[in-house]
């Protein structure tokens, strides 16, 4: 699943990113350039299962992060 200097595929990056920002797996899927059993395979693997819960967490602490800003502004409001 990785190459030898330890980085996951182009695809796999971009299959990352996708389910991070798409409704659902077929849309992922095909915002990546892949095929939807693709996807389910990869994600039954543990190291794209990680990296991708990794990702996640960390746009997750982001988005509080965010919101977390904007509270200043918005009790003043």
């Amino acid at each position: 699943m990785k190459p030898p200097g330890g980085k996951f595929k182009r695809k796999q990056e971009d299959a990352i990113t996708a389910l991070l920002t798409q409704r659902n797996i077929e849309e992922a899927a095909k915002a990546a350039g892949i095929g939807a059993n693709t996807l389910l395979r990869w994600l039954k693997v543990p190291e794209f299962e990680k990296a991708y819960r990794d990702a996640r967490r960390k746009a997750f602490g982001q988005s509080i992060a965010r919101l977390q800003q904007g509270t200043s502004a918005a009790a003043t409001t």
